[in-house]
């Protein structure tokens, strides 16, 4: 009977159409998972856990292979290097080499000032870089306040510089020296003249062989008096007790001793051109040495008591 319902074609049809029409239509999820599981996948899903478990047990391999290669000298100082040595060079020839150096921050600083403070070289392995050592040699190039250095691998080195800032040029013994807030020489200034270097142009200078060691002080009082500190052309460090300043439009101004009584001048100075605009009239100079007072020179003015250094340093006696 079998036989015979098998061969007549009219009840294969029927029962064809009976079983599409009372197959269900699968959900849109599971359509979409049965035409995803049809691609063929390029890599199989273990291979990210494979490729892990490779980066960590090669290094693994490699520092106990050399380990027991080299145990029996029984140093274990020597082992260990000679074991970390062997790592790297595993790591370098999985492809972790130097291959780019990326610098951020720098500004005065030279780029082969850096790469000599790095002390590297392309292709090296990039975990053979001593990063503590790097950071230290660039911290002691003259511009650099501080650097940070890190590795992003496979093959690259980020720096950041924060570089110092030039606030004077100092003038000692026909040398000029560009230092910083804290007195630091920084560069040579007629060096960054002659490579364009425009921004030194702007900076007073200091006069005074101590001069570097007492510019913060003074640097600090100018603070506190803006209107006064965009036009210092320049200041000399007065016998190692006192400042000296000489105005963009050619006014001295002579400052007491001491950073209180330096300070409480400037913000007098200060005042006095707020209120009557003193430094814009046509006077020499100014002597604030005196609490509370101020001796004004104007050119048709005789010399007042109190500017003796003036005459001595013309006669070529140090003041």
């Amino acid at each position: 009977m079998s036989a015979r319902l098998m061969a007549d074609p009219d009840f294969r049809a029927a029962a064809g159409a009976r079983a599409r029409d009372e197959m269900p239509t699968p959900p849109r999820a599971m359509a979409a998972s049965a035409e995803k599981g049809k691609r063929r996948r390029a890599w199989p899903r273990w291979t990210r856990s494979a490729v892990k478990a490779a980066l960590l047990l090669v290094p693994v391999l490699g520092l106990a292979g050399a380990a027991g290669s080299t145990w029996k000298r029984g140093n274990l100082a020597e082992t260990m290097e000679a074991a970390q040595e062997s790592v790297i060079r595993l790591t370098g020839d999985m492809g972790f080499r130097l291959s780019e150096i990326l610098v951020v921050g720098r500004s005065e600083t030279e780029r082969d000032v850096v790469l000599d403070a790095l002390g590297v070289r392309r292709g090296e392995p990039i975990l053979s870089i001593d990063l503590a050592d790097a950071k230290q040699r660039l911290e002691e190039l003259p511009w650099v306040s501080s650097a940070s250095i890190e590795r992003r691998l496979p093959g690259f080195l980020y720096i950041r510089l924060s570089e110092r800032q030039p606030m004077a040029i100092w003038q000692h013994e026909r040398q000029f020296t560009v230092i910083d807030r804290a007195g630091r020489p920084l560069a040579d200034a007629a060096e960054l003249a002659r490579r364009g270097n425009q921004r030194i142009e702007t900076l007073p200078q200091v006069i005074g062989a101590n001069a570097p060691q007492q510019v913060h002080t003074l640097l600090s009082a100018l603070d506190g008096a803006p209107t006064i500190a965009p036009m210092l052309s320049s200041a000399s460090w007065i016998s190692d007790r006192r400042w000296n300043l000489q105005l963009s439009n050619g006014v001295t101004v002579k400052l007491p001793e001491g950073n209180a009584e330096m300070r409480r001048a400037l913000r007098q100075l200060e005042q006095m051109h707020t209120a009557s605009h003193v430094l814009d009239r046509d006077i020499v100079a100014i002597d604030l040495r005196l609490p509370d007072k101020a001796a004004i020179q104007t050119s048709a003015t005789a010399q007042l008591p109190g500017w003796e250094d003036d005459t001595k340093k013309k006669n070529g006696k140090k003041s």
